[in-house]
Order: structure tokens, then C-alpha cells, then sequence
């Protein structure tokens, strides 16, 4: 099981359902997501801001990978 699964399992129904709806509306159209910033140094690499959560993803020759989603701490941006 990959890191984002066992994060995603580790959520209330609540906070699954929000977190399934904005991944979803990522690899629908990107833009349209609130709290989107480009990460400064990285070229094809984004985050979205959820509270104290944040999705990492990465935007390469016109598809889409969700690389983390994490707590912001220390360790966030580390090892991207």
C-alpha cells in the first residue's frame, strides 16, 4: 500500500470525502482549485492547501501525479 493510500485511510469520512473531491477536481482541471501555488524551485511541481494538510502534485507534459499529501511540518517539501 503507498504512502497516500495508508493517509487517506487514516481520515474521518468527513475529511475523505473532501480530500477524494479535491483530487478529483485536480486531474479534472487544476485550475479551478482554491489555495493552488506553484513551489518555488521545483518547475512542473504545485500544492493545495487544505487547513493544515497540503497535496503535492506534479503537472508533467499534460498529465497529472499527485506525489504527497501530508501534514505541514518540517518534513513537507523535503525529498521532492
Amino acid at each position: 500500500m503507498d504512502k497516500i493510500q495508508k493517509f487517506l485511510n487514516k481520515l474521518s469520512s468527513k475529511e475523505l470525502s473532501i480530500f477524494l473531491l479535491i483530487m478529483e477536481q485536480i486531474k479534472k482541471d487544476y485550475k479551478k482549485v482554491p489555495h493552488i501555488r506553484k513551489l518555488v524551485g521545483k518547475d512542473y511541481m504545485y500544492r493545495v492547501r487544505i487547513g493544515k494538510y497540503r497535496i503535492i502534485f506534479e503537472i508533467k507534459s499534460n498529465s497529472i501525479k499527485i506525489i504527497k499529501i501530508s501534514k505541514r511540518d518540517d518534513k513537507t517539501y523535503k525529498d521532492l
